[in-house]
């Protein structure tokens, strides 16, 4: 398991993990390159700075017991990290809750996570209509990944014993009222979905950088377009 890639820890979140306080731990490396990514420095399969040691973490773990509830693991992508079914496996031995972010590109393995219930949450991005995923993620997808995302995301729409939440993070100029129609309509079953305003301080693509965020009736629109759905949705602004 020492192959595992953290690359940073919160040790105390209140909103990582709703209604729970939780530790986040940050994964290096993932396998799509959006433009308007907030964690840029993740990206990337290798980190300049040193990865915390296991050993670190567990200890870490020991002393905040019954101070947390649980832990998100975030990234970069988590499920390319070779050890990352172990790690889940670890830390529930210490009777906390799970929250996992994904992009939904390695089905077979969330399916496996899911039916050992490593994971209390789901989080699974959703960059935009299936159909034209490769504009939004900033990379080249075959069919496989394609299949991968798709299969995801039914698989976590219809997960009865885990919490799914999906979540698209739009930005003007890629995302508008049809694209958002078309997610709200392949979206329905899941626990909650989050429309996100996405953060131009920080971003992969400095053409992005200071870019115009949504305004507050723009997110509102949307949001109506999957109320309109009956999709349970939230604004993160």
């Amino acid at each position: 398991m020492n192959n595992i890639k953290i690359s940073g820890i919160q040790k105390t979140s209140l909103i990582d993990y709703p209604d729970n306080i939780s530790t986040v731990l940050f994964t290096q490396g993932c396998n799509m390159n959006c433009p308007y990514c907030h964690n840029p420095e993740l990206i990337s399969e290798e980190n300049e700075n040193d990865y915390l040691k296991l050993d670190n973490l567990w200890n870490f773990l020991d002393k905040r017991s019954g101070l947390i509830d649980g832990v998100v693991i975030t990234g970069g992508e988590p499920l390319i990290q070779e050890s990352i079914y172990e790690l889940l496996v670890k830390i529930k031995k210490y009777d906390l809750l799970i929250k996992l972010d994904t992009n939904g590109t390695n089905y077979n393995l969330l399916k496996e996570i899911i039916e050992d219930e490593l994971a209390d949450y789901i989080a699974m991005d959703i960059k935009g209509p299936i159909k034209d995923y490769a504009q939004f993620c900033g990379i080249k997808l075959n069919k496989s990944i394609i299949n991968n995302i798709d299969q995801s995301k039914e698989l976590l729409i219809n997960s009865s014993n885990v919490f799914t939440e999906m979540r698209t993070t739009v930005v003007p100029g890629m995302h508008d009222k049809r694209i958002m129609k078309k997610i709200a309509k392949k979206v329905y079953g899941v626990d909650k979905f989050f429309i996100q305003n996405f953060r131009p301080n920080k971003v992969n693509n400095p053409d992005f950088k200071g870019k115009r965020r949504f305004s507050e009736k723009e997110l509102n629109e949307f949001k109506n377009i999957f109320s309109e759905k009956n999709v349970e949705v939230e604004i993160r602004n």
